[in-house]
């Protein structure tokens, strides 16, 4: 299988392919033959990442197959809307299917496609660029074959799988045996205004570990529910962080991990549950194992993240012509600090995702990026210092080509602007989000389960939250804290209140 690097891409690949052998009988697979399907409850949980699956053939012989999936642009519905309250409304819902039969398109499938997405031409390429990068993966694992003299990759699959499998569970095993417990509590609340509610019971015995999620908050009505095969891959990851990092993804990872979670709850909701914007609680389970994990091997993890959950979000608008335009965007937080190191700043830990250039958000759209830049002072105080988060301000480009009758939205998924990342160990929590229109705060009540904000001449900033720091602030290294001020990551008032630097660096 070709991985890629997101987490929920990731994760949810194994539990994808199984499902695809269920519903395609082997020896119906051909030769030429592409799957398709952006089905929630079968891959990584909201219907705007498709998985493409393209049989790999040597001669007649089908050796394997590899996977792609991207976040597209668009796929229908009110795609990108914080407020919708069932998935129907989230766009197309493919089950797994044939896009492709024996190399032949499925006319009807894609005509489908064409008439019920905004941006056709930009989603039917980024299917072909799915496909096109599947085909060259199978190309390498036949080039593979032929260079080791392999008559099936099914037994070096099946070593790998094993070693990997091996490995997790020796990681586990040096673990110690017991039950540990954690809980957050989410920006969001329900429809009886209560705050939503992250519970988590991890118990670890001998080389296997369950992560139960019994207390967790039911499902709501807004698009921050995540289908259990996504939570399932956010629970691996951070095993893996703390067990052997360096393993290779595959479902040896899986197999000493077991998940569960009452059915209707945030992480197992009964279908239609609207689940668009997923991360925004699936993602916070990373940051638990990791809390666990903090109850018994401190030395190996670090304080929370405010790059936990990613922000990632759309801007949506008209030119004045009422063609429409579309910004997908991400920004992020700052890592918690570490043993022996400090939070990275505004990075997409524990995943690795890329911004959107400004340079490209000024192509593709209307919008002008006023500035993206690091706050100070965001990540917590700590003998290791939480990373800090950025600030990202955008707004309408002076003469731009757009309606102003009809304000630009921003929709999306958001975290920590109530409850900031706490430190571990003695560090500070670092500083929670904000979001300002034209500089005057936005009430985080008036918010939501999910942004949705309206502008036309103010400028949107984002102020993502920092990490927390690791560690009393009294033992960081002077030279560190001197280092911190000169480049902007701490301020002069900062440093003397929380680290006893005065101005001529000492203290």
């Amino acid at each position: 299988q070709t991985w890629l690097a997101a987490t929920g891409h990731v994760g949810t690949m194994p539990s994808f392919m199984q499902a695809l052998l269920r519903e395609i009988q082997p020896e119906t697979i051909a030769p030429g033959d592409v799957y398709i399907s952006n089905d929630p409850w079968l891959q990584a949980g909201h219907t705007a990442d498709v998985f493409i699956t393209v049989p790999v053939f040597r001669g007649e012989q089908l050796l394997g197959f590899t996977i792609s999936t991207v976040h597209h642009l668009d796929v229908g519905g009110r795609s990108g809307s914080g407020t919708t309250e069932e998935v129907y409304e989230e766009g197309l819902i493919l089950p797994i299917m044939r896009l492709y039969r024996a190399g032949e398109p499925n006319a009807d499938l894609f005509r489908l496609l064409r008439r019920n997405v905004r941006y056709s031409e930009k989603v039917i390429g980024d299917l072909h660029a799915q496909i096109a990068a599947c085909r060259v993966g199978g190309q390498r694992l036949v080039e593979l074959a032929d260079e080791q003299g392999l008559a099936s990759l099914e037994p070096a699959a099946d070593a790998i799988i094993g070693r990997t499998e091996a490995n997790m569970r020796a990681g586990i095993r040096a673990l110690p045996d017991g039950v540990y417990r954690t809980a957050i509590e989410l920006d969001q609340r329900d429809e009886a205004g209560r705050p939503l509610r992250i519970v988590l019971t991890v118990t670890i015995r001998e080389d296997e570990l369950w992560a139960d999620f019994t207390g967790t908050s039911l499902q709501v009505r807004r698009p921050i529910n995540a289908p259990i095969q996504y939570a399932y891959a956010y629970v691996v990851v951070g095993t893996k962080l703390v067990c052997d990092p360096n393993l290779p993804n595959n479902l040896g990872t899986f197999r000493p991990i077991h998940i569960s979670a009452p059915e209707g709850c945030l992480f197992n909701p009964r279908f239609p549950a609207p689940v668009f914007w997923r991360i925004t609680s699936g993602m916070l389970i990373a940051d638990l194992m990791l809390q666990v994990f903090g109850q018994v091997v401190p030395e190996r993890v670090p304080a929370q993240s405010g790059s936990l959950p990613t922000w990632q979000f759309y801007f949506w608008g008209q030119r004045v012509s009422g063609e429409p335009f579309i910004l997908h965007q991400h920004a992020f937080g700052g890592m918690g600090g570490r043993p022996g190191k400090d939070g990275l700043a505004a990075v997409s830990f524990p995943y690795s995702v890329r911004e959107v250039s400004a340079e490209g958000c000024e192509i593709e759209t209307p919008l002008l990026v006023e500035r993206r830049e690091l706050i100070p002072d965001s990540g917590g105080a700590g003998r290791w210092r939480g990373g800090p988060g950025e600030e990202l301000a955008i707004r309408v480009a002076p003469g731009a080509d757009i309606d102003l009758r009809r304000p630009v939205l921003f929709a999306g998924a958001a975290g920590r602007l109530t409850n900031p990342a706490v430190g571990l160990l003695g560090g500070r929590p670092g500083r929670p989000a904000r979001i300002l229109l034209d500089g005057q705060a936005v009430d985080p009540a008036a918010i939501g389960n999910s942004p949705e904000i309206r502008f036309t001449t103010e400028t949107l900033t984002l102020q993502l939250p920092g990490g927390g720091g690791y560690g009393d602030p009294r033992l960081r290294d002077r030279a560190r804290v001197a280092w911190d001020v000169k480049n902007g990551y701490v301020t002069a008032d900062a440093a003397r209140a929380l680290y006893g630097l005065d101005a001529e660096g000492t203290g």
